[in-house]
């Protein structure tokens, strides 16, 4: 069935497309810009921007443009992360005749030089992020050289967690009501002195995660103070491991009981809070998060 709005539109046409990563983020913004750029036609989807897998919006956009239409985005990255990717799309569209316009800064394919001004921004965007994981690693080491650098303070007493579960609450319910991960929960135990039994450990799945946080607007500072807060509890919460160009490899804890947390559940706890973190020094955040191993799944 043909989409609604891609329908019996009229002959040529400026279609706006908007992404968010996670359901904490909000496509209002993008979505007005959109607007006020003049787009008969919006498809908006929530998805990773990592691949063009799963983004159904997107790939109905390409299947319904033609001679004349032109695909308008925010910016280049809620279109793709990938230099690779923005340029196959760019292929696709010069083979329908449509072209592709960025409002922000504002460029399109439809002139001589439309092509190679995508290919440079980017690389530009490539390379800033590589900029901005090697000053925030050096700030990093530089802060615990000189033992500043202690990591976030912890939000929960370890002995309030064991008083809880030495009442008689469940690992699942301690986590829920203190709003602390599983892998806190165990944290807790694990220092309980050698003599009393600990209680088996928690299934865990190996997580990918690409983070991108920027600032809200272009005079903010928050962006580096909100990585450091990020990474400060993932390195606590999740066992991180940093694989460079803003990706981290996580151990998430989960309970497969009905009346556990799931993984899912997980998940979406840390997507807020790293919500929240960004917030709290008006940034925005992007997520993709990946399943390594197991069922591959993706949020």
């Amino acid at each position: 069935m043909t989409p609604t709005g891609l329908r019996n539109r009229r002959a040529t046409a400026r279609i706006g497309y908007a992404r968010v990563s996670t359901t904490d983020q909000d496509l209002d913004i993008q979505i007005g810009r959109l607007k006020n750029a003049g787009c008969e036609i919006i498809r908006s989807e929530t998805g990773s921007g990592a691949s063009r897998s799963g983004r159904t919006e997107l790939e109905t956009i390409m299947q319904f443009m033609h001679t004349g239409d032109e695909l308008v985005v925010l910016r280049l990255d809620r279109l793709g992360r990938s230099t690779r990717d923005v340029l196959n799309l760019v292929h696709e569209l010069d083979e329908k005749g449509a072209s592709l316009r960025i409002l922000e800064p504002e460029v399109t394919t439809a002139g001589d030089m439309g092509r190679m001004v995508i290919t440079i921004l980017g690389m530009v965007a490539d390379m800033e992020l590589k900029f901005i994981k090697d000053r925030q690693r050096a700030g990093i080491e530089a802060a615990r050289a000189e033992g500043v650098y202690k990591g976030r303070k912890k939000n929960v007493d370890d002995d309030e967690i064991r008083r809880r579960l030495a009442a008689g609450a469940s690992k699942a319910r301690v986590a829920r009501d203190l709003k602390v991960s599983r892998m806190t929960v165990y944290r807790a135990l694990d220092i309980i002195p050698s003599q009393t039994k600990l209680p088996e450990k928690p299934p865990t799945a190996s997580i990918a995660l690409h983070l991108i946080i920027e600032n809200f607007n272009k005079r903010g500072r928050g962006r580096k103070p909100a990585r450091e807060r990020i990474e400060a509890m993932l390195e606590r919460d999740y066992a991180m491991v940093k694989n460079g160009n803003c990706d981290y490899k996580l151990t998430v804890a989960y309970d497969p009981d009905p009346d556990g947390i799931s993984l899912d559940e997980e998940i979406q706890s840390l997507l807020s809070e790293m919500f929240n973190i960004a917030e709290s020094y008006n940034c925005s955040m992007e997520a993709d998060i990946y399943e390594v191993g197991g069922q591959q799944r993706s949020w």
